[in-house]
């Protein structure tokens, strides 16, 4: 999830002392790792990362080996084994805390009573987080870059995902799966009236439950997507009051007529609409709840949120000026990878979203079948679930619902958002809009 976050980097080196040796009946070869840093910054003077945790998941077994930085602040403690870890493919993550200098520009009195200006030097402290995927530790000298970034500073708040429901209901009348309940809802996150008009909900291309070598590999530049929904409007059409969500669904109608387990959702904001080519699957509209704008969908049928939870979602808007017409004729994005059958290597063609342009973003995967995000560390450093598995029938009425930070004195709930899926969202809970249970 991102605001735009200025960042810096943080270079993660694992070095010398390897060994392999035998840690078990089953001799598993084994890396002793060191670890160093090297970092820069653009966010202010003297940046000095103060505490954090290294956390190495092993991803065939999902154990995790956790690393205290502290332990590498003088060169003696940095040249020292830190760990042992089994070779194999980690996840690395890394949570810390750091300081940084800056000056601030006050009007103060002299000495004559006269006011003068003068710069003013302080000290602040941010929350740090960075992650890299699919690293190989296997014996000889491994080195890693981690790219860390500073959580989301954004205090002026903006518009955040609060819900995605996916997987839909099933019918305890029938036992059944039923159709076209899915939703999102966004929440103003911000103290501000803020205006839905132009907002674009973007579904990802590639899956985050596989992972293929694809080139060129632009994550860090922008996201490679299949559906392009914009919200209506001319600007200032469609008010949303701080606090306040927006519910955006498949079918905004009353789904309790045809299952009790359903929702309500013919008071839904906006639905989408896919004037289908399927004579035998046409899509349903509401004529009183206004239609999203699909810029472009991959699909000729209806399109469905992926009931799996295997790909991630965003929202953003174009810049100022530029027309839907004019994005789709220049961001394209060609690219190749080898197939799993034959060897061979294919050109696809995708469309593009910047991540300068991305408000907020979610990666999506089942628990027991992630392999990596499929937006960048700075969007998103991290992943929710609808369920362990990718079973759709296992995950009926499941969610990934955004935790409240803190509610304010007038009762206005802000969301929690420091660009962690992992940590900002509550997993496979309940769909808000549905009965309880």
């Amino acid at each position: 999830m991102m605001k735009k976050v200025k960042y810096f980097a943080l270079a993660l080196l694992l070095t010398g002392g390897f060994a392999m040796t035998s840690c078990s009946d089953d001799d598993v070869a084994t890396t002793q790792v060191t670890v160093g840093l090297n970092i820069s910054n653009t966010i202010g003077d003297d940046l000095t990362v103060k505490t954090g945790t290294f956390t190495f998941t092993d991803i065939s077994t999902g154990l995790e080996t956790k690393i205290d930085y502290s332990s590498t602040l003088t060169r003696a403690a940095a040249e020292s084994t830190l760990a042992t870890l089994a070779d194999g493919l980690y996840n690395v993550t890394f949570i810390g805390t750091a300081t940084y200098t800056y000056t601030e520009t006050q009007v103060v009195e002299n000495e004559e009573g006269e006011e003068v200006t003068t710069e003013v030097t302080k000290t602040a402290e941010v929350n740090v987080q960075g992650a890299k995927q699919n690293v190989e530790v296997k014996g000889g000298a491994v080195s890693l870059d981690l790219t860390t970034y500073v959580q989301n500073q954004d205090e002026a708040g903006n518009f955040v995902i609060a819900e995605i429901f996916s997987p839909g209901t099933v019918n305890p009348e029938t036992n059944k799966q039923y159709n076209g309940d899915q939703y999102i809802r966004i929440h103003n996150n911000s103290a501000e009236t803020l205006y839905a008009d132009g907002l674009i909900i973007l579904e990802s291309k590639f899956l985050t439950v596989t992972k293929w070598d694809y080139t060129p590999n632009i994550m860090d530049e922008a996201m490679t997507v299949q559906v392009i929904a914009m919200i209506p409007g001319t600007g200032k059409d469609y008010p949303v009051l701080p606090g306040e969500s927006i519910t955006i669904c498949d079918n905004a109608m009353n789904h309790k007529e045809a299952n009790p387990g359903s929702a309500d959702l013919s008071n839904a904001d906006f639905e989408w609409y896919t004037q289908s080519t399927s004579a035998s699957n046409p899509d349903v509209d509401n004529p009183d709840v206004p239609n999203l704008e699909m810029m472009y969908n991959y699909t000729k049928t209806i399109w469905v949120l992926a009931k799996q939870g295997n790909r991630s979602y965003a929202i953003g808007r174009l810049p100022e000026g530029m027309t839907a017409k004019q994005y789709q004729a220049d961001y394209t994005y060609d690219y190749t990878y080898t197939l799993a059958t034959g060897n061979q290597s294919k050109v696809f063609t995708e469309y593009k979203f910047p991540n300068s342009w991305i408000i907020d973003a979610v990666n999506m995967s089942p628990k027991n079948k992630y392999v990596w995000n499929v937006t960048s560390m700075a969007l998103d450093m991290g992943y929710t679930y609808i369920g362990e598995n990718s079973t759709i029938a296992e995950n009926y009425g499941k969610a990934v619902v955004r935790k409240t930070s803190y509610t304010t004195e007038d009762g206005r709930k802000v969301l929690q958002d420091t660009n962690n899926s992992s940590v900002d969202f509550m997993p496979s809970v309940r769909a808000t809009l549905l009965p309880a249970q």
